[in-house]
């Protein structure tokens, strides 16, 4: 009577987390650099507010979009392992 326990595939299971989480963290700060960014050009005048709220909107989209590849492709990845 002996028991067996696949722990390959849990500690495979974390590391696909801990790498999306890692790199969603690395995705975060590039945004707020950008925004970051596209804040000073609005106070220094070099945009007007039109063109900055589309642009942030646009950065937004982007970086729900990436995210949402990111896990999609993270899933199918695990799903082959």
């Amino acid at each position: 009577m002996g028991f067996s326990f696949s722990l390959g595939r849990s500690t495979n299971t974390i590391k696909f987390i801990r790498k999306y989480v890692k790199e969603r963290a690395k995705e975060k700060r590039i945004l707020n650099d950008q925004l970051e960014r596209l804040g000073a050009q609005f106070q220094n005048e070099t945009i007007d507010q039109n063109i900055y709220e589309r642009l942030i909107e646009i950065l937004e989209i982007n970086c729900i979009k990436q995210r949402d590849e990111a896990l999609e492709k993270a899933f199918l990845k695990q799903k082959k392992d």
